[in-house]
C-alpha cells in the first residue's frame, strides 16, 4: 500500500503528537510505502526558514523533517510545470491505487482515491 503525505497532514500530525507510523499500523496490516513529494519537502523547508512565521510553526516544520526521515519514504518528483502543489498531487495519483494523506477539504473533493485523515484528536482513518 502506498500513502502519499501532504504538507498539512504532516504538520498537523506533528503538532498533535500523532505517531503516523504506529497509528497507521493499527488500522492496516498491509506493508506501507510512504511517498513524499519533493514539493512537500520544499514547503516544509520554506516554512522552517521563513522569517515572520510563528515559532511553533517553524519548530513543527523542523520536527516534521525528522518524522519524515524516520518513515524512510520514497521521495517523488511531481511531473508537471504547474506551480500549484495540490494540482500536481491530483495529477500524480490519478488512476493509481495511492492513498492520499491530507486534511485539505478541497484536495479531498478533487480525488477519488482513498484518504488517510485524522479523526478526533489522535486517531487516523482511511476513508
Amino acid at each position: 500500500m502506498q500513502i502519499l503525505l501532504d504538507t498539512n497532514f504532516i504538520l498537523t500530525t506533528t503538532k498533535q503528537k500523532i505517531d503516523i507510523q504506529e497509528t497507521t499500523n493499527q488500522i492496516t496490516s498491509e506493508p506501507i510505502e510512504w511517498l513524499v513529494p519533493q514539493d512537500v519537502l520544499n514547503e516544509l523547508g520554506n516554512l522552517q526558514d521563513r522569517k515572520g512565521s510563528k515559532e511553533t510553526d517553524r519548530q513543527a516544520a523542523k520536527l516534521s523533517f525528522e518524522i519524515i526521515q524516520s518513515l524512510s519514504p520514497k521521495i517523488i518528483n511531481l511531473p508537471t510545470k504547474n506551480p500549484n502543489i495540490d494540482i500536481k498531487i491530483v495529477n500524480y495519483i490519478l488512476d493509481k491505487p495511492i492513498i492520499l494523506a491530507t486534511l485539505d477539504k478541497n484536495l479531498k473533493s478533487r480525488v477519488k482515491n482513498k484518504i488517510l485523515t485524522i479523526r478526533g484528536k489522535k486517531n487516523l482513518e482511511i476513508i
